[in-house]
């Protein structure tokens, strides 16, 4: 059983790696062999491979357990929904529960930073009136602000004083375009056709059709002595002299407003306080159909609209979304909402500079990300809305991650490789980051393995050396606005703690201590090493590292042959009796690990002090007559003048003999690894069992 969860698993792992990679055939393939018994969590991305190859009843056929069950996302029951193209009825009733869901692709809200990343910068054509709602159009090869300002006297001749308007009254206005130096100049209202005597703008650009959306009273409510704002275009893509015409989506009695236009979806956001909505002004959008003709009215859903008012969209590419919402005190503060599938969205707030404690709203950028707009009324001195420019300057940043490896197997990093935490991060601190491509590129390789890493942030890790407890490599994230500074990855190896383990397994791993020149491993602990063995037949998944160990006296060469040799007959016997060499490896160390064990056995000493600085000035005499001297600090804080080394006491006295001949005074002392006592030494003579995969 264990054995076939570990294949299945990892079955599912190259899976979902070849699925991120969009490789679907393997990962159709792979996904494939687990047949009826594919988890759960896995039918998500198996069924979006049978949708990409058109193949929809097998789709719906794969997800339906997971849409059944309480771990379904929000994307889950739409794409279910999606997939149901013959059953009109049973697709709405999970369209209905995925609005009920919460929004679940975030794990945390933005918060505002210390330092903002953005700063505002007024626009010299502000006036003591209300400027808002700019946005830069292309037209006749000029780039063109579009803006709205309080009305001109030169339209408000023929105004009746008896209509009624619960709001200023204003028009459309337009200037020369500075892209480089974000400037504007020559202000001027729009001709009369688009400007009226009554209300005009805000306005949004179709420049693919030429045509600009904006806001205007309506006809019919200027009849009624009041003022109902409806929403009107302007084609300049016609032979013809162009006329504004109403969208035919208005509603008499209510209003429609703030057209956002999104070339990407060909659709056209709006706020209206039409019936059906959720309180106040909602958001919505219809499908640009073409030959001004539009879809039905649809309602942004309760992410963003709420009893209050949601007004101002600006739709930008395919799944972001700006916008003003009424906070408790009545101001506007801006908002963004991120798409998650249809009309479900993780929405949050903008952080500084973005919000004020008085109105935010009307918020626009650049279609290549330059740079970026919005009104507020923030100005303390006049209260009036003006408008702010900023350059587009996201800052971007990695967080590192670890990761656990199996060191004989691959480590497979799909959906959770290192730009998953990277985004999440930059979003907390900057929103805006949200709204660009990013890759990631590898700067430093690993050291004890070998790594293939792919801009997505996926990658594969191989372990090649399994002694090596640790490993790393760092990448940068780059993008058009620069890179990131190198953030690191660090790759540990996976090890079970002992005290996780029961009381018998827990024996069956203690070390092995050995007595003193014994030699003949299986024979004297046979029984211990058969007992690692039948734990590793009954936990077929168990990878096992052994390392051994000796005490520090001899010499080093023949200490270290010593634990290698005994470390080695373990190795070869288990793996003999279990029939996998991959699952038990290890090395000797010999004496090389014991804590201040930095030198041969004996020393010849030629001086001791108990100052330092006299110490080194003894050093220096001696390294004039040709002496490679170390002072070595005691364990009486003495510092010892070290002429020489030797591991036999019949070595040390023949040195010792050769340098008193030269008329320096000196003797021979024990090395303090050899002070220890029978108890301590035996403490270093053994073997310890790690468990890397329980």
């Amino acid at each position: 059983m264990g054995q076939n969860s570990t294949r299945n698993n990892r079955i599912l792992e190259w899976a979902d790696y070849y699925f991120m990679n969009k490789d679907f055939d393997k990962a159709f393939s792979l996904y494939s062999k687990m047949g009826e018994s594919i988890p759960l969590k896995s039918r998500r991305n198996f069924s979006r491979v049978y949708a990409q190859r058109g193949q929809l009843e097998e789709a719906a056929r794969t997800l339906k357990p997971l849409v059944d069950s309480d771990s379904a996302f929000v994307k889950d029951y739409y794409y279910f929904a999606s997939y149901l193209s013959n059953d009109v009825k049973l697709r709405d009733e999970y369209r209905r529960k995925a609005i009920r869901l919460p929004i679940e692709e975030y794990s945390h809200k933005p918060i505002d930073p210390v330092n903002p990343l953005y700063k505002l910068v007024p626009l010299a054509l502000n006036t003591e009136g209300s400027e808002f709602g700019a946005h830069v159009i292309n037209f006749n090869d000029k780039n063109l602000l579009i803006y709205t300002k309080n009305q001109s006297k030169e339209f408000t001749k023929g105004l009746s004083k008896k209509i009624i308007s619960r709001t200023p009254i204003y028009n459309l206005y337009k200037a020369e375009w500075d892209s480089k130096n974000l400037q504007a100049q020559s202000p001027k209202a729009f001709e009369l056709g688009i400007n009226s005597v009554f209300q005009d703008g805000p306005s949004s650009w179709d420049g693919l059709n030429q045509i600009l959306y904006f806001t205007r009273s309506s006809k019919s409510s200027q009849k009624q002595k009041t003022i109902q704002l409806d929403l009107y275009s302007f084609n300049y893509n016609i032979n013809k002299k162009p006329i504004a015409h109403a969208l035919p989506f208005n509603l008499k009695g209510y209003s429609t407003i703030h057209p956002s236009v999104n070339l990407q979806n060909q659709r056209l956001y709006f706020a209206s306080d039409r019936p059906g909505g959720f309180g106040g002004m909602d958001l919505y959008y219809v499908d640009i159909l073409g030959d001004e003709k539009y879809g039905l009215p649809v309602n942004l859903g309760p992410d963003i609209n709420s009893t209050r008012d949601e007004v101002f969209p600006f739709a930008f590419g395919k799944n972001h979304l700006f916008y003003s919402s009424k906070a408790d005190d009545g101001g506007l503060s801006l908002k963004l909402a991120i798409n998650t599938i249809d009309v479900r969205w993780y929405v949050m707030n903008l952080p500084a500079p973005f919000q004020s404690k008085l109105d935010d709203f009307s918020f626009s950028l650049s279609d290549q990300l330059e740079y970026g707009m919005m009104s507020s009324n923030r100005n303390t001195d006049d209260l009036e809305d003006d408008i702010y420019v900023f350059k587009f300057t996201p800052k971007l940043s990695g967080i590192e991650d670890h990761y656990i490896y199996n060191p004989i197997d691959t480590l497979i990093m799909s959906q959770n490789g290192v730009l998953k935490n990277d985004n999440l991060e930059m979003l907390s601190y900057d929103p805006l980051t949200s709204l660009f491509s990013k890759e990631a590129e590898l700067v430093n390789d690993v050291h004890h393995g070998t790594l293939k890493f792919n801009s997505n942030g996926s990658f594969l890790y191989k372990n090649e050396d399994p002694s090596k407890v640790k490993d790393s490599f760092s990448y940068i994230i780059k993008s058009k606005y620069g890179k990131s500074p190198s953030t690191k990855v660090l790759l540990r190896r996976s090890e079970v703690s002992i005290e996780k383990l029961t009381s018998s397994m827990e024996k069956t791993f203690l070390p092995i201590f050995y007595d003193f020149n014994k030699s003949n491993l299986l024979k004297d602990y046979k029984d211990r090493v058969d007992t690692l063995v039948d734990a590793m037949k009954e936990n077929p998944d168990m990878i096992i590292e052994v390392s051994s160990y000796t005490d520090c006296r001899g010499s080093k060469d023949y200490n270290l042959k010593l634990s290698q040799k005994r470390n080695q007959t373990i190795i070869n016997y288990v793996s003999k009796q279990i029939g996998n060499s991959d699952r038990i490896f290890g090395k000797g160390y010999g004496e090389n690990t014991i804590s201040g064990n930095n030198t041969l056995d004996y020393l010849i000493v030629g001086g001791s002090f108990k100052d330092l600085n006299n110490a080194i000035h003894h050093q220096k005499k001696y390294q004039k007559l040709g002496y490679e001297i170390i002072v070595n600090k005691t364990e009486k804080d003495q510092y010892h003048l070290i002429l020489g080394q030797a591991n036999t006491y019949s070595i040390a006295q023949k040195m010792a003999k050769k340098i008193r001949k030269k008329g320096f005074q000196v003797w021979i002392n024990k090395c303090n690894c050899c002070k220890l006592s029978e108890e301590e030494h035996s403490q270093h003579r053994r073997t310890d069992f790690k468990i890397i995969k329980p």
